[in-house]
């Protein structure tokens, strides 16, 4: 596997995990963002795999969501998401 293919392998890992954990608490990304001290946005990108994280911003996320940072590195699905915010229930 060519290097940069097993970084994108690892970062979309990273990514849905975030968004596992996270869901799995019922959070918003606004409240990881808060309990992790970054910007929201940097979540988002987080969440979409297009982010290159330091180990500052992986270990701040892993402390919010109550896990080891080497959690996020485990094998997982980056599910696709529509884009655009959902409509709302009626």
């Amino acid at each position: 596997m060519p290097k940069s293919s097993r970084i994108q392998t690892i970062l979309r890992y990273i990514a849905a995990n975030v968004r596992r954990l996270r869901t799995a608490r019922g959070w918003t990304q606004a409240e990881l963002a808060k309990a992790s001290g970054r910007d929201v946005r940097h979540i988002q990108i987080l969440e979409t795999g297009d982010a290159n994280p330091t180990v500052k911003v992986l270990v701040t996320v892993a402390d919010a969501l109550g896990v080891a940072p080497s959690d996020l590195f485990a094998p997982a699905k980056l599910e696709e998401r529509p884009v655009g915010r959902p409509w709302p229930k009626k």
